[in-house]
């Protein structure tokens, strides 16, 4: 008898089991993919290994799920995903010595392959295999060390005049800031069904512009601006040492005391912690020579001990350089090398879905191969993602300040190591992986 009332209780376990594996609804049951990872250019395929190629998994919120290496065939498997929406990255660093060994080629620091982040739904009815390309990133000596574009409070602190941006010299050589360009990156921050877009990363589709080219790969291969400085100089008139950097300033005066504006009306300060001193900038964006009709901003002054920038395009009716305290724009450095005269270079209207005929060109196409340096800036709130602006070979991350619009915190590279009392930032051409969040301090660190 107790072996029958053992065995009808197992098979009461089992049967209450089957039934509450059929109780579970398909759009909650976990999944399984594949991912496949392979370089974008056929000479790297044929010459770097396809193995411990990192493989992340992020879900809306940023939040990392997985993490594994690929096998020799660059495959790895990703179990037990709930159905969702997750973006999808590779990445490997290769020591300097030991890519130039296998490539052939003769780079000066360690190379960094990344996919980009991209989008993909995962549940019981999807794709369950993934391939990610992998590229190399664009580096230089020159990296975007902080931006500043949350600013401060709107009444307590300075708003947006505090606004700045530093450029850092991570190389172990002098270089030279005469003629650098930043430029502020236009994209897509939300689906509208006026414009075109691309199908997997949710962004402009510029191809699609009015006038643009057949003949070129106008996503990849381009970035779009309408804000576009340039800095000073003859060639050699601006060096910055090793472990150095400049600092562009909206407005060069020292935000934590009140000012007098241009028209003549006084701009008080609350709480002075909340903002920062950029009275010994090193250059500003001083617009008021450039804004039509005379009438520039009154908060926007000209300290005449700091050189002015170039203001070549600004955004819109802009009247001083005023970032985005919400992230809706990312930043670039470049060069102009091969680009011709500016007033030769070519800019574009929005792609729009009906195919009308615009020619404001309101977007200036910047070649890839150009940008020094590149971070894609991200919102700040959980619900709210933008499309990717750049490629993997610009930046295949992103980074949002913590604490959003007004916090009074900037972004700013890491710290990788300190050579010789020189300090080396982080460049991994993933700027989810080299920035930090502090209170924004110019020419400060994040450690």
């Amino acid at each position: 008898m107790k072996q029958s009332i053992q065995l009808i209780m197992i098979c009461f376990t089992l049967l209450s089991t089957i039934a509450c594996k059929k109780d579970v609804s398909p759009e909650n049951q976990s999944v399984s993919i594949d991912i496949m990872a392979s370089y974008v250019n056929s000479t790297y395929s044929e010459k770097l290994e396809l193995s411990e190629i990192t493989i992340q998994v992020f879900d809306l919120a940023g939040k990392e799920v997985f993490k594994g290496e690929t096998d020799v065939q660059g495959r790895v498997k990703v179990p037990n995903l709930a159905p969702g929406r997750y973006t999808i990255q590779g990445t490997k660093t290769y020591a300097v010595d030991n890519f130039n060994a296998v490539s052939g080629l003769s780079e000066e620091f360690d190379v960094i392959f990344s996919s980009a982040l991209e989008s993909y739904d995962v549940n019981l009815n999807s794709e369950k295999s993934f391939a990610v390309e992998l590229s190399n990133g664009t580096y230089g000596a020159l990296v975007i060390k902080q931006i500043y574009y949350a600013g401060s409070d709107a009444n307590k602190g300075a708003n947006f005049r505090d606004h700045f941006i530093e450029i850092f010299n991570n190389s172990e050589t002098v270089q030279y800031a005469d003629q650098l360009y930043f430029a502020e990156a236009h994209g897509a921050n939300s689906a509208n069904t006026t414009y075109a877009y691309q199908a997997r990363s949710g962004q402009y589709d510029w191809s699609r512009s009015f006038g643009m080219p057949t003949n070129i790969h106008a996503n990849s291969d381009y970035v779009y601006a309408r804000t576009i400085l340039q800095l000073p100089g003859n060639g050699e008139q601006y060096p910055v040492s090793p472990g150095e950097s400049i600092v562009i300033a909206a407005t060069a005066v020292n935000h934590k005391q009140p000012y007098q504006g241009t028209d003549g009306v006084g701009i008080s300060i609350q709480n002075p912690e909340l903002t920062v001193d950029l009275s010994q900038a090193d250059f500003e964006a001083y617009y008021a020579p450039y804004v039509d009709r005379g009438r520039p901003i009154a908060s926007d002054v000209d300290n005449p001990n700091v050189p002015n920038v170039i203001v070549h395009r600004r955004a819109g009716n802009a009247t001083d350089l005023i970032l985005s305290s919400n992230g809706q724009h990312s930043y670039i450095i470049f060069r102009d090398q091969n680009m011709g005269p500016i007033a030769s270079w070519k800019s574009y209207d929005l792609p729009f879905a009906d195919g009308r005929e615009r020619t404001d060109g309101m977007y200036v196409q910047i070649p890839v191969t150009n940008i020094i340096d590149a971070v894609e800036i991200q919102s700040s709130s959980t619900t709210t993602t933008y499309p990717k602006k750049f490629t993997a070979q610009s930046d295949a991350g992103w980074i949002a300040v913590e604490g959003g619009a007004r916090s009074s915190n900037s972004v700013i590279r890491k710290t990788k190591e300190i050579v010789n009392g020189r300090r080396v930032l982080m460049d991994t051409n993933n700027s989810t992986a080299d920035f930090v969040t502090i209170k924004a301090n110019p020419r400060g660190f994040a450690d």
